[in-house]
């Protein structure tokens, strides 16, 4: 076994980073659901109510009101959306074996952690892996 092999305990530490990171990704993927959801609410709310006002002063104030929460929500959901995608790249990247930032710390990629080890073990018939 050479000195780069990852130990089962590297191997358990890097599943339990991708397995915080999938758990962090499922929680802003609820959180911008949630923010679309209160968006199209109060989209509703208000075109429900524009047609029952006559006053053009306050109907021009209400659409703009509404503009600036389409414009400030469609921001608030690019960026969470943005943030998932890199988030996802990120994985992409660490399964894939082209994570940059773990290579120079010296982590073995996933990739390479796994052929190591199924390279390295004991394959003697009736001996557990």
């Amino acid at each position: 076994m050479t000195s780069n092999a990852p130990t089962m305990a590297d191997l358990e530490r890097r599943i339990t980073e991708l397995e915080r990171t999938r758990d962090e990704l499922r929680g802003e993927l609820r959180e911008a659901r949630g923010v679309l959801k209160d968006l199209r609410y109060e989209i509703k709310t208000a075109r429900g109510l524009v047609p029952l006002l006559t006053d053009e002063a306050f109907t021009a104030e209400v659409t703009k009101q509404m503009e600036q929460l389409e414009t400030a929500t469609k921001a608030a959901m690019d960026t969470a959306v943005q943030r998932i995608f890199k988030t996802f790249d990120e994985l992409r990247a660490m399964l894939m074996g082209e994570d940059r930032a773990s290579r120079r710390k010296g982590r073995t990629p996933i990739p390479e952690a796994l052929r190591s080890y199924l390279d390295h073990r004991d394959d003697t018939p009736g001996q557990a892996p």
